[in-house]
């Protein structure tokens, strides 16, 4: 058996008995491939981050569809799972994500949240690091729960924010009060909220920068592909590698990141990363405009007035995210027969198509938002 289990037939069985002796929530953080198209260690990698609602089974249509998409110039497609635990929940983790990027701000970076981050990145370099039983350096498999490993390979890792959690830059006395949080354990959402790990989604946030390591080690190139609360589990982990990386800068040279309805901004990421990034969404992806746009200048208040707005309207949100809305995967991946859907998929192929190091275009394209218009019918 091959010590690298990113490769071959051994990641597909992982795969076949996860999808059917694991729940959703059990999957999370887990690496997914569509099992015809097998990564077999091309000089280009994929990886693709769902987006809210998102199950294992709809990631996998999606990956489907990004094989036959870059069918022509093939790389090696893999997707990092999202797990989602309904709409409410992964509405709240998106906040609670947003909450963590607005801290890593440089303009708002405090030295708790400069010492938190730092802890993040020490905790990818015991994952990237870690050892067999013979002293061997080996992959992670893809079935692994990453919070679990950490664990067992350093407990005391773990930290204690204390009082630097209370300058989280909102007040979240207002999700505390919501209605449909009720039921929920509140020392238990401060706990996830407050733990050790990065806030929102941990597991796919730290899976993503483990497996854009090992594909940079690993001399490829490397796109991030990210949809929705996607976008804001790999800007977490981009300010992570960044970290981990340091001070090493010419890393940033083989990472590209495409965010398709996104929940961030150019801001949201690390200087480094915005000339590597496009961001797109149609005009009536109304969703990824409430999420994404942060234009006042006192970006504390704004954040509390978003969670806010974002939480009490959550149903809204939840009509405005269906499978056949400008927000939903399936359009931005050409799944709707509607020329908006179509348009949205051929961009998205020619940005994965094209050699982003000669292609001029997509070289004047970095750090922007690219904003799709209603076709004619």
């Amino acid at each position: 058996m091959p010590r690298d289990l990113y490769h071959g037939r051994y990641f597909y069985q992982l795969q076949k008995i996860d999808i059917h002796m694991l729940n959703e929530q059990q999957q999370d953080g887990h690496l997914l491939v569509y099992p015809p198209a097998q990564p077999i260690g091309r000089a280009k990698r994929l990886l693709h981050v769902n987006g809210v609602t998102s199950s294992v089974e709809r990631q996998l249509q999606d990956l489907e569809t990004l094989v036959w998409m870059t069918l022509d110039r093939p790389l090696d497609i893999s997707g990092i799972h999202n797990s989602t635990s309904g709409y409410r929940g992964d509405l709240l983790e998106s906040m609670m994500g947003k909450a963590e990027l607005a801290s890593f701000w440089p303009e708002r970076l405090s030295r708790e949240a400069d010492q938190r981050l730092q802890k993040y990145a020490d905790m990818l370099k015991l994952l990237c690091d870690g050892r067999s039983p013979d002293g061997d350096h080996c992959s992670l498999p893809p079935n692994t729960d990453i919070l679990a490993e950490l664990q067992q390979q350093r407990e005391e890792l773990a930290i204690t924010l204390g009082k630097s959690a209370q300058k989280l830059p909102f007040d979240l006395d207002i999700v505390r009060r919501l209605p449909f949080l009720q039921n929920m354990a509140w020392d238990e959402f401060e706990a996830y909220l407050y733990g050790s790990y990065p806030a929102g989604a941990p597991r796919p946030t730290l899976r993503l920068a483990y497996e854009v390591v090992q594909g940079i080690r690993a001399g490829a190139e490397v796109f991030i592909l990210a949809h929705s609360q996607g976008s804001i589990i790999a800007a977490l982990a981009l300010h992570i590698l960044q970290r981990f990386f340091a001070p090493y800068t010419k890393w940033i040279a083989a990472l590209h990141c495409i965010f398709y309805g996104p929940a961030v901004m150019a801001d949201d990421l690390p200087a480094i990363v915005r000339p590597q990034t496009i961001l797109m969404h149609h005009r009536q992806d109304l969703v990824a405009e409430a999420f994404s746009n942060l234009r006042h200048v006192d970006l504390s208040t704004n954040l509390q007035n978003q969670v806010k707005f974002l939480m009490e309207r959550a149903d809204a949100i939840f009509e405005l995210g269906q499978d056949d809305s400008c927000h939903s995967a399936r359009h931005y991946l050409g799944q709707l027969d509607t020329p908006d859907s179509k348009q949205a998929a051929q961009l998205l192929q020619r940005l994965l198509i094209e050699d982003w190091r000669t292609n001029t275009v997509l070289q004047a394209l970095g750090s922007t938002r690219i904003i799709l218009e209603s076709q004619s019918i």
